[in-house]
């Protein structure tokens, strides 16, 4: 009589597979937060270039800063320059022109410290408490200070 050989894994190897996927999965999800973080610092610093750029280019044509600025009620040569993002309350954001300084306050990013310095290292100098990019208010947003006075 023969024994019957059963193919299959045994509860060991199993336990091994399940453990050693387990192992990995947890290596790279602090890798792929990271790089979430990154690639949203990135998206915001761009986008925060974009509307300086708009305001800057309405600043050369029109010769002043705008008075005043909301997402709903701004210049259109501004309007026409921004994407949808800055118009359709996608980012909160307010613009002030105090006659003495002029700056965007953009708030409500829930942004990390890692994620407001790769921000400012974007725009400026890398340094969040110096140039033209700032943290403001306990870390709740970033103020990007207009040059032109």
């Amino acid at each position: 009589m023969q024994a019957k050989h059963l193919s299959g894994f045994s509860l060991i190897e199993l336990m091994v597979v399940v453990t050693t996927i387990g192992i990995l999965a947890l290596l790279g999800v602090p890798g792929i937060q990271q790089a979430k973080q990154y690639t949203e610092a990135t998206t915001v610093a761009n986008d925060i270039r974009v509307y300086s750029e708009a305001v800057e280019f309405y600043t050369t044509t029109a010769g002043a800063y705008p008075a005043t600025m909301t997402y709903t009620l701004m210049p259109q040569e501004i309007r026409e320059y921004l994407p949808a993002i800055w118009k359709n309350g996608s980012y909160n954001w307010f613009y002030v022109n105090s006659g003495k300084y002029i700056y965007i306050y953009v708030y409500n990013l829930k942004f990390t410290a890692e994620q407001g310095v790769r921000l400012d290292s974007i725009i400026d100098d890398g340094n969040i408490g110096t140039g033209n990019v700032r943290v403001a208010f306990n870390g709740t947003g970033f103020i990007y200070l207009f040059t032109g006075l």
